[in-house]
């Protein structure tokens, strides 16, 4: 009887190890599971966009293999280490080597995406998550560490992560693109080729089309609030949520901007045109480019294709369609970039952010003894907190949802008591893939699958809460409640009022 049994174990855990498979317009995708969750990783959603494909919007695969390896991530877009920096320094102030993170590959050819799923029955219908990744448009990839969905899918909902076109290679435009199909935003086009995918594929791997939720963080966020303006894009998902969505468009790009500054590439290495620019190694125009635009913050570009008008205009006249919307902002987002500052520092910092009341906000900090701590919170007010708080009242008050969040958990270590409840702090608890080096403990485990539920439930049915949940209220005025993800998680009143009431009198003065 034992000897029966051990082989019966045997013989289910060989049908268990087998390598999940599908078929995708004629090719067939080998995955690989990790426990109970199958994972397909680098799966083309457009054509490499190289060579005669540069700065133009994304192509349908034109060839396609009779099988597929898809157990392994795709090089990450063309871009500078400055993520994986930040990592490697993130490891070594949490006491681990910077090694812990391994080298990063790039490549133009980097249009693919990533699935997790628990089920490959078409029938299942199962709710989808589509993580798109920040780093300030400019860098980031979609497998970072703290990124991967199998934590995630193994609840019931199948995880999507897509890659997108960077810097100069996504967001740029040139005058002779001045009467192509795509002009500029050839980032967020790829945003929405691989939600066109979705919608045609994703039931073969278990999901729903009809409950598509967009979830990301600081640029990323950023996207999805842009793509939630967008005709070409709107209906291609059905609500989104918004981690630490920063600047918020309240100042976006037109056209003639970055096509001057393609004419500008284009000069410093010596292109005549388009199409010489387009022959160039993509190595060495990543590297001229970052020598002479390295500090520009690349936003989407209102290029009257894709983007109308600005972000900001739209959330002011209403322009947000029918999408249910979570946001949310932590609480230290820049301190850990914050040196070594005085009095004065906090002081000018206030005089340049008229938005929270300039100088006026200066007695609504002055509490703080510490002036990296003053100035942190002016800025995280003025760039997230109240736009945020803005953004979720007008979506409540048009007869829309909203609900907003305030995460408030420090690792409780040395390198928490540094860094603080940095941006992107909240990753790992969102998926639950905490790094080895940071210190985790049980409150944080709660905390983590609690904020899982959260996320879920909202992409399940649009509204966070759920049986054995804190209750979570809509955000609306008067007497707006967000909620706090932290050492407690309750209702609390909208934080920061003094500043973000400066923020709608400014708002409503037109001077944005």
């Amino acid at each position: 009887m034992r000897a029966l049994l051990a082989s019966i174990l045997l013989l289910l855990l060989a049908g268990c190890s087998k390598a999940p498979q599908v078929s995708v317009d004629g090719e067939l995708l080998v995955g690989q599971y990790e426990g109970a969750v199958a994972a397909f990783r680098g799966i083309p959603f457009a054509d490499p966009p190289v060579g005669e494909l540069r700065w133009k919007a994304p192509q349908p695969p034109a060839s396609r293999a009779e099988r597929r390896d898809a157990s392994e991530f795709a090089p990450a877009c063309m871009q500078t280490m400055r993520i994986l920096d930040w990592y490697r320094y993130m490891a070594e102030t949490f006491g681990a080597s910077r090694d812990y993170h391994a080298d990063l590959d790039v490549s133009e050819d980097c249009l693919y995406l990533n699935v997790w799923t628990r089920s490959l029955n078409p029938d299942a219908r199962l709710p989808v998550m589509v993580w798109i990744h920040g780093g300030s448009n400019k860098s980031g990839w979609s497998y970072e560490d703290n990124y991967r969905g199998h934590v995630l899918a193994s609840q019931n909902v199948v995880v999507v992560s897509v890659a997108y076109r960077h810097g100069l290679f996504g967001f740029l435009s040139h005058p002779d693109l001045a009467t192509a199909d795509a002009t500029a935003n050839f980032g967020l086009w790829d945003l929405v080729a691989a939600l066109q995918w979705i919608q045609e594929n994703i039931e073969i791997f278990g999901g729903d089309p009809d409950r598509v939720t967009l979830f990301g963080e600081s640029a990323g966020a950023q996207n999805i609030l842009a793509l939630m303006m967008s005709e070409p894009a709107r209906d291609l998902f059905h609500r989104g949520i918004l981690q630490s969505n920063a600047t918020f468009g309240l100042s976006m790009h037109g056209l003639g901007e970055e096509m001057q500054r393609g004419a500008a590439l284009a000069e410093l290495v010596g292109a005549g045109s388009m199409d010489e620019l387009r022959k160039i190694d993509a190595a060495r125009l990543l590297d001229v480019y970052t020598e002479n635009f390295d500090d520009y913050y690349h936003l989407a570009a209102i290029d009257q294709q894709l983007i109308h008008r600005s972000t900001w205009d739209s959330i002011l006249n209403g322009g947000f369609g029918d999408h249910e919307i979570m946001i949310g902002t932590n609480r230290d987002e820049w301190l850990d970039s914050v040196g070594d500052v005085s009095g004065a520092d906090v002081e000018e910092t206030a005089a340049k952010h008229p938005q929270i009341g300039g100088i006026d906000a200066l007695p609504w900090v002055a509490g703080e003894t510490d002036p990296r701590r003053a100035m942190d919170r002016l800025v995280t007010a003025a760039e997230m907190v109240c736009p945020s708080q803005s953004l979720a009242a007008r979506r409540t008050a048009s007869g829309g949802k909203a609900w907003v969040y305030w995460f408030t958990r420090q690792r409780q270590d040395a390198g928490g008591e540094k860094v603080g409840v940095y941006h992107g702090a909240e990753y790992p608890y969102i998926f639950g893939v905490h790094d080895d080096y940071m210190t985790t403990t049980d409150d944080d485990r709660r905390l983590s699958a609690l904020m899982q539920r959260y996320w879920i439930n909202f992409a399940t049915s649009g509204n966070p809460n759920g049986h054995g949940l804190h209750e979570w209220p809509l955000f609306a005025r008067p007497g707006p409640q967000m909620q706090e993800l932290g050492d407690t998680v309750r209702a609390v009143p909208a934080i920061e009022p003094e500043m973000c009431a400066a923020f709608e009198r400014w708002t409503e003065a037109g001077e944005n």
